[in-house]
């Protein structure tokens, strides 16, 4: 539980346009595609070309999360041949890329994205996650830091959260709990934070850390089901029955459809 889910909380897609946050990764959403992005709006300095590419990235974007991948590269083609200089654009073109497999064209488009539009936030996160998926943890994390090093970098909440987890996922532990750490600082009403930070505790046998961490995180929103299962495995290995149980039966009625159910179930909390 503790490494990287193959499309979860690592791959959390920061992007300009906004239709990928939320940590739904590669994801696919479940909500129909707006053909017409009310959202969006051209402002009174903004070159028409760029307002087209914009608009065409957002439904490339939106038909990327759908699943209909051919659709999604017609239109974030249509955006980079309007706008070759929008960076956005190429940074979600290799995310196509990359989930259809095609790394060498995801790794293209991602340095072009980079070479055109350096200081874009959104893009470093999205790289980042990227080479963090394809085991480049090193990268992927000097990625997350140009992110949070840029000042007009609007979410750098989304890049620490990213960061932790991978960090995490190549047991590096340190520096995983370092990013988990700044994101409770910066956001301590969020549980992610918190929940990072119980992984650790839980993967590196500190179990009254756990404990706490996750009463934290309980404290914060949103809730989730891991923290129900890192309780339920922290009060398992402190002997406290009544709140492994406790942890057990919240786990299944608020989070029915979980997998960590029957992981629990089997005895498993690695």
């Amino acid at each position: 539980m503790n490494g990287l889910n193959k499309l979860g909380a690592l791959c959390c897609l920061s992007v300009a346009v906004a239709v990928m946050s939320g940590c739904a990764g590669f994801g696919k959403a479940a909500e129909p595609v707006d053909e017409a992005p009310q959202t969006t709006t051209q402002t009174n300095s903004e070159n028409p070309l760029r307002y087209r590419a914009r608009i065409h990235t957002e439904l490339g974007a939106n038909y990327f999360q759908r699943g209909q991948m051919a659709v999604a590269l017609e239109e974030l083609h249509e955006a980079v041949r309007l706008d070759a200089k929008y960076g956005v654009a190429h940074s979600i073109l290799a995310l196509v890329y990359a989930d259809l497999g095609d790394l060498p064209k995801a790794e293209a488009s991602f340095q072009l994205a980079i070479s055109v539009a350096p200081a874009e936030g959104e893009i470093r996160n999205n790289y980042g996650s990227y080479l963090c998926r394809q085991n480049r943890a090193k990268e992927g994390l000097e990625q997350f830091e140009i992110s949070l090093r840029l000042p007009l970098y609007q979410t750098p909440n989304i890049a620490l959260e990213n960061a932790g987890n991978c960090a995490l996922a190549a047991s590096l532990i340190r520096p995983a709990e370092g990013y988990f750490a700044r994101l409770v600082q910066l956001q301590p009403f969020n549980s992610r934070g918190y929940q990072g930070l119980a992984a650790i505790a839980l993967k590196t046998a500190r179990f009254d850390e756990v404990r706490r961490q996750v009463r934290m995180g309980l404290n914060a929103q949103p809730t989730s089901p891991e923290l129900y299962f890192y309780g339920a495995c922290a009060e398992r290995r402190l002997n406290d029955k009544a709140s492994e149980d406790s942890y057990t039966q919240q786990l299944r009625s608020r989070f029915a459809d979980s997998p960590l159910n029957d992981q629990l179930r089997k005895g498993g909390c690695d």
